[in-house]
């Protein structure tokens, strides 16, 4: 179970994941070895499962791709797009496509590489792909 305490250290983390436990620690008005230890249980239970950096959209070439899947086919789908890169969002969801998830690659061919990866997988039956132009 999360607590508040939890949910602002996550929020901070978000918003930037090198922000130091002293200063999430401070601002929060506990002690930095209460956010080392919490963040330490995020990661075990599998809450927060990476630091990561987000690129500016300058220097990513970065889609969402909705994948409908044959039934039954879309749990194996989705093993097979993370395999892709462990860190890329996937998701399972419900409606006209089964599954979403984020591609970013440094080139629109290295993004077409990855699209023409995704419909090449068995179970993959339609791909829709929606390149990201501005995130706010």
């Amino acid at each position: 179970m999360l607590d508040q305490t939890d949910f602002h250290i996550l929020r901070f983390l978000r918003e930037n994941s090198r922000t130091p436990f002293l200063g999430i620690a401070k601002k929060l008005h506990v002690s930095e070895s209460t956010v080392r230890k919490r963040v330490a249980r995020l990661k075990a239970k599998g809450i927060i499962r990476a630091f990561t950096v987000l690129l500016d959209s300058k220097f990513v070439f970065e889609s969402i791709v909705a994948i409908k899947c044959r039934p039954k086919s879309t749990a194996a789908v989705v093993e097979k797009v993370k395999e892709l890169n462990s860190l890329m969002p996937v998701f399972e969801v419900t409606g006209h496509f089964d599954v979403f998830c984020i591609l970013d690659a440094p080139s629109a061919r290295d993004l077409n590489r990855l699209l023409d990866r995704i419909r090449s997988i068995n179970g993959v039956l339609e791909t829709e792909s929606f390149l990201i132009v501005k995130k706010t």
